[in-house]
């Protein structure tokens, strides 16, 4: 029996324990990506010659919702290319298309809504949500890894002696209020720190916004806090920690805990979580990215529904 969004929706503890989401907040992400889809698949259509009008000719393997549920599915688990083929009885070829399809949907998308000169704005940019949010007081950064098979070449630069194999990894930052995702930096190899992963990435920059402060770990020992960094206190040798400084290091964690639950909603797509088989560069960023914005998609939706 091939599997298609009807049938999966007629089991919801089933459905819910497949894409985290419930029927009726899949068919609202679903609701919220159609407009989109028809109008990217209309002008890749128009744009190659053609001789019958758009819409003639044999029509896709499945409805939209399917083949959203094709990319979730890819993400929830780490089921490779060809079980997803046989589950939802589709080329193997014709899922890893549509996967590249889907993905652009959801890069940016589910981020809060602003206002700007006093009209409520959403934007899909999170470069323009961070130079444009005005409720934006201070946010969470803290680096995590996603753990790679080991490289053919050049295994050094992968490794990190933290965990003890071959990493890449990424800084995200975060909202403590309600814990969604505001941006994150671009994948770097497992050797480099999570300070330089920063500092080198242009998103150290748009954070810089005066006011702004920067809750971080001992990591980034050294910021200065005059530019807002708020950094966990380190013990260094012959020099313990006072009972004033692990008391405000406890107060931090407290606050801290908040971009700790939001790695936990990115890692429960199990494409991420496990080690990743992701090979081409730029499908590891799309999977990333669209894994953060459906983290995103289910804290907003259940402010709602």
């Amino acid at each position: 029996m091939t599997l298609t969004f009807q049938r999966a929706s007629r089991r919801p503890g089933l459905f819910r324990r497949l894409t985290s989401l419930s029927v009726a907040e899949f068919e609202v992400l679903v609701k919220k990506l159609q407009p989109e889809w028809q109008r990217r698949e209309r002008a890749r259509l128009e744009a190659r010659p053609r001789t019958n009008a758009v819409g003639q000719g044999h029509p896709y393997a499945g409805d939209f919702a399917s083949l959203v549920l094709v990319f979730v599915t890819y993400l929830r688990t780490p089921s490779g290319g060809a079980l997803l083929s046989f589950l939802f009885g589709l080329d193997e070829v014709t899922v890893r298309l549509y996967r590249r399809r889907i993905a652009p949907l959801l890069q940016d998308r589910f981020v809060p809504v602003t206002k700007v000169q006093g009209k409520v704005h959403r934007t899909n940019d999170l470069d323009e949500f961070l130079a444009l949010y005005p409720g934006l007081k201070e946010l969470i950064a803290d680096g995590t890894e996603l753990k790679i098979q080991r490289p053919k070449r050049h295994q050094r630069v992968s490794y990190t002696g933290k965990s003890k194999r071959h990493v890449k990894k990424t800084v995200l930052t975060v909202n403590p209020t309600d814990g969604l995702f505001l941006g994150r930096t671009k994948l770097r190899p497992g050797r480099v720190h999570d300070k330089r992963i920063l500092d080198e990435d242009p998103l150290k920059r748009r954070i810089r916004a005066p006011g702004l402060k920067k809750r971080v770990d001992s990591a980034w020992t050294g910021e200065d806090p005059a530019d807002g960094w708020l950094v966990n206190e380190r013990a260094t040798r012959n020099h313990p920690l006072t009972n004033q400084q692990k008391r405000s290091n406890r107060q931090l964690s407290q606050i801290r805990i908040k971009v700790e639950h939001a790695i936990r909603r990115l890692k429960m797509y199990r494409r991420l979580a496990e080690t990743v088989v992701i090979r081409r560069k730029q499908d590891l960023e799309a999977a990333v990215n669209a894994a953060m914005n459906l983290a995103n998609f289910t804290v907003l939706v259940r402010q709602t529904i």
